[in-house]
């Protein structure tokens, strides 16, 4: 069966959803973004079997990503509570600011630089259709016709 793109997810679509960049099918991470006992991204893709961490260390980059949305946020909360605040010049009106929001933020933070690291900070891995096909016929013969998406 020769894929066609009509069924085939975009990276930016399934990097906003967490899915495996290899085959963009399975999820990364267990349980909710926002979970209180931290986030769990899972060791191979449940699809593919792709090993996210490829070597050890692997996810070090995704600290530099990190700290880069880190510091928009931190800009962003700063311009939005002097305009809210009316041009407050106390020091902890920003303070409390940012960190509340980095403490929202932090899951976020967290999963989307490690997905921004694999789908687009990683030369050598590709999305492959291979893997994409075998859900889909998979996905056609459990339900007897095809599903476009």
């Amino acid at each position: 069966m020769k894929n066609n793109n009509k069924y085939t997810i975009s990276a930016f679509q399934a990097a906003k959803q967490c899915k495996c960049p290899r085959c963009r099918t399975g999820k990364m991470f267990d349980g909710g973004m926002f979970r209180i006992k931290g986030q769990k991204m899972k060791k191979s893709c449940p699809h593919c079997g792709f090993k996210f961490e490829m070597e050890p260390g692997f996810f070090y980059v995704s600290m530099f990503v990190s700290y880069a949305f880190s510091v928009a946020q931190f800009v962003a909360v700063c311009i939005a509570t002097y305009v809210l605040s009316g041009g407050s010049e106390s020091p902890w009106v920003y303070l409390i600011a940012c960190t509340l929001v980095t403490i929202v933020l932090s899951g976020v933070n967290f999963r989307y630089s490690r997905v921004i690291q694999l789908y687009w900070l990683t030369p050598n891995l590709n999305f492959n259709e291979r893997y994409y096909e075998d859900n889909l016929k998979r996905n056609t013969e459990s339900t007897g016709s095809l599903i476009a998406s």
